[in-house]
């Protein structure tokens, strides 16, 4: 089965897309878990000459069917897959993604009980990335009881997020206190508004 098979409208019959279409562009970014696809589809937007393929892969079907609702017409710089993202990154040539988005990604694929899980996925993401791209990973710290965060815990966890990455293979090129300018998504909105229980930490990390 070619995991690059996807509706792009809701009613419309599913195409096969070859990953040699790839070539076409100058650049791809990926975004791991689009949600709704709202930010990567404002990015498409962005790319007036578009020179720039953006793919969203989320695993959720309501997600999946709220993204493809953005479509007023037929894109041809855009395209949301309904799919685990493993199974879609490992059909990605190696160094072909010019930047990997992931938001606020799901405990599973970043809390520390789970690393043993997702440390083969982001060893596999840092063979994707071209040399001069990036993987941008925004993501929080709370409490557990989701009281305010300690000074202290959150320092640690920052150090402890920072070292496995490290370790895995990626350098750490800049670290934002918070999101970066111009990056919004609904989780993000919420929990930016609640900075005393969520920290939120942006990492942009690349292979070189």
């Amino acid at each position: 089965m070619n995991l690059f098979k996807s509706s792009i409208f809701l009613d419309q019959m599913d195409h096969t897309i070859n990953v040699s279409f790839l070539t076409n562009y100058d650049k791809l970014i990926v975004e791991l878990g689009c949600g709704d696809g709202k930010f990567l589809y404002q990015l498409s937007n962005k790319d007036e000459n578009r020179n720039t393929f953006h793919l969203g892969i989320e695993i959720d079907p309501s997600q999946h069917r709220k993204s493809c609702l953005l479509f007023s017409n037929r894109k041809d710089n855009l395209l949301f897959v309904n799919s685990p993202f493993e199974k879609v990154i490992d059909e990605l040539p190696d160094y072909s993604v010019d930047e990997i988005l992931s938001v606020l990604p799901h405990p599973k694929y970043i809390d520390r009980e789970n690393e043993i899980f997702w440390k083969p996925l982001y060893k596999t993401l840092l063979h994707k990335i071209k040399k001069n791209g990036h993987l941008l990973l925004i993501t929080e710290y709370t409490d557990e009881l989701f009281s305010p965060v300690i000074c202290d815990e959150y320092m640690n966890w920052k150090e402890w997020i920072i070292a496995t990455f490290t370790d895995l293979g990626f350098c750490v090129n800049n670290i934002v206190e918070g999101v970066p300018p111009n990056y919004t998504s609904t989780y993000i909105d919420l929990f930016s508004n609640d900075q005393e229980r969520i920290k939120i930490l942006t990492l942009f990390l690349t292979n070189n």
